[in-house]
């Protein structure tokens, strides 16, 4: 419900716009004064609904920001930065991907689409888990590439700041690949050419 209220207000905004409207319009027609005072007070409800998203930052929102920002702090190879958002707990791939990237100046460095965050909080802590496209171009030892990555990371959130703890790489068809409605429509198709 959280997702609704202030990770998309635009809904908020459309729904309240629509109740609004219907029932203001319901008052004239009959000049019933509960449809004026219930259209006043969804007109103010949406209202303060937006206002508050504009306040509030889940921590999603904070996710996108931080890939954002990481993505434009590799993209100047500002290693020192990325460095500093990798958790001391994390994987080894991480730390090797963390190796690597300083042999490399980078052009580019972008997310493409991100496909889902997901946002679990538990007694241990608050995590994300984020799927999503990904284009860097660089060079390495005099050898220049630019490469397209499906990645998932997994985040941690340490004294109020997110922290790499894992990292997975593979084509960047994966997504499309491993989609559960494209295995279903092709199990399907298979199904109907017997």
């Amino acid at each position: 419900m959280n997702t609704i209220f202030f990770e998309q207000p635009w809904i908020v905004g459309v729904i309240g716009t629509v109740i609004t409207i219907v029932t203001l319009y319901g008052w004239a027609q009959t000049g019933n004064s509960i449809a004026l005072k219930t259209g006043i007070g969804f007109a103010l409800a949406t209202l303060l609904l937006l206002i508050a998203n504009m306040f509030i930052v889940t921590d999603a929102e904070q996710v996108r920001t931080w890939l954002a920002n990481t993505s434009s702090e590799l993209q100047n190879n500002d290693f020192d930065k990325v460095l500093k958002k990798i958790s001391p707990d994390c994987s080894d791939r991480v730390t090797n991907v963390a190796e690597r990237m300083k042999n490399v100046k980078f052009t580019i460095a972008k997310v493409t689409k991100i496909h889902s965050i997901e946002v679990q909080s538990d007694k241990d802590g608050v995590t994300a888990q984020i799927r999503m496209n990904a284009f860097v171009a660089g060079e390495s030892n005099g050898i220049s590439a630019k490469v397209p990555r499906w990645v998932a990371l997994t985040l941690e959130k340490k004294n109020r700041e997110w922290l790499i703890t894992d990292f997975e790489d593979k084509e960047p068809q994966h997504e499309f690949m491993t989609s559960s409605d494209l295995t279903d429509a092709f199990s399907k198709s298979l199904q109907g050419d017997r």
